[in-house]
Formats: structure tokens, sequence, C-alpha cells
């Protein structure tokens, strides 16, 4: 099966890796790069004007600005980041199964016990960014389509897949188990 946007690889071994790229919602990508754009430029400005002051103080109101307008900055930036190039990661190995989410390789990596995991399963998904429902959805971020229990947690992954793509890989992933 090769029309979908999950990459699953078994080596020779029998084991599974699969590979899903972040979901690409390329309105909120393009918009995002040109508001990083304009943010570059209010951030320059603004730290320009911070030092030129009649008494010589630095003016408060505007460091306080600049730093609300850091922390803007930086979150549009990992929305970016994870939107052109986040990948989640599942890779079965004899006991253990590593499951990443990650950017450049820089992100959350957990190693879980193969004998805890239980009951990989399909819930449908939704997102609506208009009434706030799963709105971070549209970054790509959120509760995916692919669930499964570790002891006493849930884990999830797969927003990014179609619903058919989603069911296929349940199925393979209960195989490795």
């Amino acid at each position: 099966m090769n029309n979908g946007r999950a990459k699953i690889e078994t080596n020779s071994n029998g084991r599974l890796k699969v590979n899903i790229p972040s979901r690409k919602n390329w309105f909120a990508l393009i918009f995002g790069t040109f508001w990083l754009g304009g943010w570059l430029f209010g951030i320059i400005m603004a730290l320009a004007t911070l030092g030129k002051s009649e008494n010589g103080l630095i003016d408060g109101f505007m460091l306080f600005w600049i730093c609300g307008w850091l922390v803007g900055g930086l979150a549009i930036t990992f929305f970016l980041l994870w939107g052109y190039f986040g990948q989640e990661v599942l890779e079965f190995d004899f006991d253990e199964v590593h499951f990443k989410r990650t950017v450049f390789n820089i992100g959350t990596k957990r190693v879980l016990n193969k004998r805890d995991i239980k009951d990989f399963n399909f819930e449908k998904t939704t997102s609506n960014f208009w009434n706030g429902d799963r709105s971070w959805a549209v970054w790509g971020l959120g509760e995916g389509k692919i669930k499964f229990d570790y002891g006493l947690k849930t884990y999830s992954f797969g927003l990014s897949l179609d619903d058919a793509e989603a069911k296929y890989l349940v199925e393979k992933l209960n195989q490795q188990l």
C-alpha cells in the first residue's frame, strides 16, 4: 500500500516502523510564514526604539510589549516548524516500542515496553477552527486518530491520516503486538 501519508517499513526481522508526517494546512502555514515576516519587522522596530527615551531610562511598557511579542513569535515559529517538518514515528523493536514526535530529530521521544501496550484502536476525529472544537488541529496539533493504552495512560497519534489509512494502520499495529 503506497497511496497513504504514512511511510510503513518492515525490516528483515519483521519489525515494523511507521513514520507519519505532520498534518499540513497550507493556508495556515503560508499565512503564518507571512505573519512571521511582519513579526520580525515589528520586533526590529521595537528594539530600535527601546533605548531612545528622553530621560535615558528604558520604557517599561515597551519592554513588556517586547516580551509578549517574543512569546508570540516563538509560538508561531514552533507551529510552523511542526507544520512544515514535524513527524511522528512508531518503531517496534524486540521488546520495546519507540514513540517519537520530532522536528529535525528534536522533540519528545519515549521508549515503551511492548508488553504494556494494549488495544490500538481508531477514533474518528473532526476539527473546526471557527467554533474552537479541536482548533489546534489546524496547526497539526492535538489528539490523533490512532490511540493505544500504555499502562494507565492513553497515547494518540496520526492526526494527519485519512480515516481509511488510520484503520489500516490499526490492523498492522495490532498484528505487531
